[in-house]
């Protein structure tokens, strides 16, 4: 499900048409998020903390309703639900884009997710989604690799993408605690510092304990 916005009665009109103006409208930040109580619980209940964080992104991200904004060369469009393409890697150092829709309950998530890791693996090159959901869906990319205090993102200005992109680094323990680097991007027309920074209180109340 979709509305469009009347940007004729919306009072972000002129923020969206000033920054939709930039040749760059995106703006981002990163931050460490506490996240050892979802790792430890993750950890007990068995479950793949790439997954189980992942959900919880997801789940802060529907609940911030800036993060659900997108532009469609006309105006701006504020959907119901938005899910998620991850890039998935595999075994021979490439990887593929996947979606996955995301639901409110972790093991049906887990589950659709779980397969689409599968068919992706399975494929070569860059294995986009026939989902087209997948158009107006969070970029992610999980970087287990290495922690990072910084992020820039690719992105694609010219065809008018504006969905938020979010990426994961390296856990960091410090002080007994797990923190996760997390870089998030977003387009400025639609999403300010406030509903970032509601997002990431959502994020962090649900992932400390």
């Amino acid at each position: 499900m979709k509305q469009v916005i009347d940007i004729n009665h919306w009072n972000r009109k002129e923020h969206f048409e000033f920054f939709s103006s930039f040749d760059d409208p995106f703006w981002g930040t990163t931050l460490e998020i506490d996240f050892t109580g979802l790792y430890h619980r993750s950890r007990q209940k068995r479950q793949s903390f790439f997954l189980s964080s992942l959900h919880a992104i997801m789940k802060c991200a529907n609940a911030t309703e800036a993060f659900r904004l997108r532009t469609d060369g006309k105006g701006v469009i504020k959907y119901h639900k938005v899910g998620v393409s991850p890039t998935i890697g595999r075994d021979d150092g490439t990887f593929g884009f996947g979606f996955f829709d995301y639901d409110a309950d972790f093991e049906t998530f887990a589950c659709h997710a779980s397969q689409e890791i599968r068919r992706v693996r399975e494929c070569s090159g860059l294995a986009f989604p026939a989902a087209p959901e997948c158009a107006y869906a969070i970029r992610y990319s999980s970087l287990p690799w290495f922690s990072f205090s910084e992020m820039k993102h690719a992105g694609s200005f010219k065809t008018g993408d504006s969905a938020p992109r979010i990426s994961t680094g390296r856990l960091i323990e410090k002080e007994k605690r797990l923190l996760l680097p997390i870089s998030i991007t977003v387009h400025h027309g639609l999403v300010d510092g406030l509903h970032v920074g509601e997002f990431v209180k959502e994020l962090s109340l649900m992932t400390k304990g």
